[in-house]
């Protein structure tokens, strides 16, 4: 496709050279003799290039880009000038042109120029497609990350009610009966398949509302030395049933925490169920809390299990990543959120957390760290 280039200069005879010698080269050319002429040929045209006369029958050169800017920023404009001084090329420049060139016009100068000017205004073109190409793929990515995060809300909604109904009704079921040796193992395991499915359910639920910015903590003081021995009871005997140790280890005298203790109890369960999924019958898990040296509470859960792969340490907090070396993510009954939905919490409560691990079949120990609500007396609370 030709370029097409406006010629405005109210010397006809330079008019004419300029159209021949551009047309020559394969250009096509129009040319005007005033500002008015060609502030209508804009109107009704886009010209890639538009050659400006500084001094007009009907004003100054600056004058007429000045309207043509209003409607037209993409247009390369180059002003010629028989008159140049400092401070009309500073206006030229503060009116966005490309170039200022001086008559007597050297053509071949002008030529380069015109090409270096075609090869910006193609590649602003170009930038130009694709942020728009750009607006619309995030636009339709933003849609369709709002389908997802509704749907989830409503599918974990319905999925909470239906689970509540069979939960129920298996209850009244199983008090109803006096079951045999077989029967406690088949009730056993439906109980426990409807405690993995009530845990899915709760992290969907809890990642939909991160979704839609609901996430929401109460906050209120508490010590976590107290806290910890409460939360290990359930853990410590599902580690026992598979043949794992499980400590606790917890620095004195801990100050009190202002947090959510319910979210922060999540965290911790998260981390353990994670630990007791990836060590083996004869391991160990070791839970401490301390004073760190800035005064925060740190928290961490160390195993002696699968150890985790360099590749995935960076990535083991993405919503529903699996780590490649993950042995028993299959049988765990979880979506890969846990530890999304921990680092949310955690963060939320302007702290940090992070995993360190030597390499797979090292073990690995998860940290996280909570504010202090300050150095108060212990006191009941």
């Amino acid at each position: 496709m030709k370029a097409k280039i406006l010629a405005v200069d109210d010397d006809a005879n330079l008019r004419e050279s300029v159209i021949d010698n551009l047309e020559l080269d394969g250009y096509e050319v129009v040319g005007v003799g005033t500002g008015q002429e060609a502030l209508k040929a804009v109107v009704t045209d886009f010209f890639d290039i538009i050659l400006m006369d500084f001094n007009l029958t009907d004003g100054t050169g600056i004058d007429v880009i000045r309207q043509i800017r209003k409607t037209n920023t993409e247009s390369q404009i180059l002003m010629m000038t028989a008159h140049a001084s400092l401070d009309t090329a500073i206006k030229a420049i503060q009116e966005s042109v490309y170039d200022f060139l001086i008559k007597p016009v050297d053509f071949n100068h002008l030529k380069r120029v015109i090409a270096k000017c075609l090869e910006k205004l193609r590649l602003q073109q170009e930038n130009q497609r694709l942020i728009a190409e750009l607006r619309r793929a995030n636009e339709q990515l933003l849609n369709l990350n709002n389908m997802k995060s509704k749907f989830l809300s409503m599918a974990s909604h319905d999925l909470s009610n239906s689970l509540m109904t069979l939960q129920v009704s298996f209850e009244l079921l199983s008090g109803s009966i006096a079951p045999t040796e077989e029967q406690k193992k088949r009730i056993d395991y439906i109980s426990t398949g409807i405690s993995q499915l009530s845990r899915l359910i709760e992290d969907l639920v809890d990642w939909a509302a991160i979704e839609q910015g609901k996430f929401r903590f109460e906050k209120r003081p508490f010590f976590p030395d107290r806290m910890l021995p409460q939360i290990l009871v359930g853990p410590q005997s599902k580690a026992a049933k598979n043949g794992i140790s499980l400590d606790l280890s917890v620095e004195p005298g801990l100050p009190p925490i202002t947090a959510d203790q319910r979210r922060i109890t999540q965290v911790i369960n998260n981390l353990l169920e994670n630990a007791i999924r990836h060590t083996s019958s004869g391991g160990k898990i070791t839970v401490s809390a301390s004073k760190t040296k800035n005064g925060d509470v740190q928290i961490a859960v160390k195993d002696t299990g699968d150890g985790i792969a360099p590749a995935d340490l960076n990535r083991i907090f993405e919503s529903f990543y699996q780590g490649q070396g993950d042995k028993k993510s299959s049988s765990g009954g979880r979506l890969g959120l846990g530890l999304s939905i921990s680092r949310e919490i955690v963060v939320g409560h302007g702290g940090k957390i992070w995993v360190e691990s030597p390499g797979e079949g090292k073990g690995a120990t998860f940290f996280f760290t909570l504010p202090l609500q300050g150095e108060n007396s212990r006191k009941s609370t």
